[in-house]
């Protein structure tokens, strides 16, 4: 792993861009902690969504909080074609969700970003890291296509936010498959209104998961109308499972 450029330091957190190579591909990276020092912190995995990128504002918001509210480490990549690894105009959405939709189409695309993660994972939980604590994830819509599989994959990630998505698009039969892998709590967000995601798809999805500790949140609206308190309850669901037990 290699540390880019200068931190920036914003009310006790710390932010610093990495890269990690794997497989031949650079992945670039933001991790977020505590300036204060702390023992065995946890870090949650935030997968960003779709035309976004591993420094949108929801991402830096959701790390921020984590670590100043409960002393969690966090860390964000760039999905395939999205951010410092967009092959086109990351500021046009457009272009961006053509080249996702080119980029989900290939069959390897969810394996590749499952060994991204973990290569990422090891880097930052290993000597010169930022945690050493459990492990948890967070990822909405792209965050659940490429996220989903990872936390069927990784038995070191002990608690998972996912939603936004459902059993749909080239990858559907991968992620119905791989949902029922899963056995760590999931809290899954699904939007009543989603005009990408058929409903039907969501709650398919939702009931594919094979984690017995399972919860659905439902609200009213759009694909990205997901409320504010929404990301308040799955901050809280992360630090029930991930904050240090108290005697």
């Amino acid at each position: 792993m290699r540390w880019i450029g200068d931190e920036i330091r914003r009310h006790g957190v710390r932010e610093r861009r990495f890269d990690v190579e794997c497989e031949g591909r650079t992945v670039p990276g933001l991790a977020w902690e505590p300036e204060a020092p702390g023992a065995a912190r946890p870090l949650v995995l935030i997968g960003h969504g779709g035309t976004n990128h591993k420094g949108s504002d929801y991402v830096r918001t959701l790390a921020r909080r984590l670590a100043r509210q409960h002393g969690f480490a966090s860390a964000a990549i760039d999905g395939p074609v999205h951010g410092d690894r967009s092959p086109v105009d990351v500021d046009d959405a457009d272009l961006v969700r053509a080249a996702f939709r080119r980029a989900w189409e290939r069959p390897e695309a969810s394996d590749e970003m499952v060994a991204d993660w973990r290569a990422a994972l090891g880097a930052l939980s290993g000597p010169g890291g930022v945690a050493s604590g459990p492990v948890g994830y967070w990822g909405l819509s792209m965050g659940t296509i490429f996220g989903l599989p990872l936390v069927a994959a990784e038995p070191r990630i002990e608690v998972a936010v996912l939603g936004a998505m459902g059993v749909t698009g080239p990858s559907a039969e991968r992620l119905e498959r791989d949902a029922a892998r899963v056995r760590c709590p999931v809290l899954f967000l699904v939007q009543w209104d989603d005009e990408l995601i058929p409903r039907e798809s969501a709650l398919a999805l939702f009931d594919a998961l094979g984690a017995k500790d399972k919860r659905l949140h439902a609200h009213p609206g759009p694909h990205t109308g997901i409320p504010a308190e929404e990301f308040l309850a799955s901050q809280d669901f992360l630090a029930r499972f991930l904050s240090p037990r108290r005697s």
